[in-house]
């Protein structure tokens, strides 16, 4: 019966135990400083107005190899129309494309504070429009 009630008293003391007794974090094994393609840092985008009256808000990724615009097109009927383009930046000038859909390119050029929003559809109809930073 003594071993018995001591067994019965050591059981909680060892639940305890063993519920706190865990394997140590692992550090991950790839490098966390490098940044995803898609990676935006927390900045507002830029903000451009176009000479249609067109509204666009532009932000680039951290590396520079992809933009994020909204659009609105008043002429195209666009109200904060979301588009993803891949490209990058060569010297003072950045370029983006997206090519995904097959009806219709889009495409941003930046330089300085001016920018150009360019689409092309499959049935060659074509709209650009040339744009300034500021509101």
């Amino acid at each position: 019966m003594n071993t018995l009630t001591k067994l019965a008293t050591a059981l909680p003391a060892l639940a305890l135990l063993s519920a706190c007794a865990t394997t140590a974090p692992i550090a991950p094994t790839t490098p966390t400083e490098t940044m995803p393609d898609s990676a935006y840092d927390r900045m507002a985008p830029a903000p451009y107005t176009c000479t249609d009256d067109s509204q666009i808000l532009a932000k680039q990724s951290i590396n520079k190899q992809q933009a994020t615009i909204t659009a609105t097109v008043p002429q195209l009927g666009w109200d904060q129309q979301n588009v993803i383009l891949n490209g990058g930046v060569e010297g003072d000038t950045a370029s983006y494309v997206n090519d995904s859909n097959p009806d219709i390119i889009y495409a941003w050029h930046m330089k300085e504070d001016q920018g150009i929003l360019a689409m092309k559809w499959a049935n060659g109809k074509e709209y650009q429009v040339n744009c300034q930073i500021g509101r």
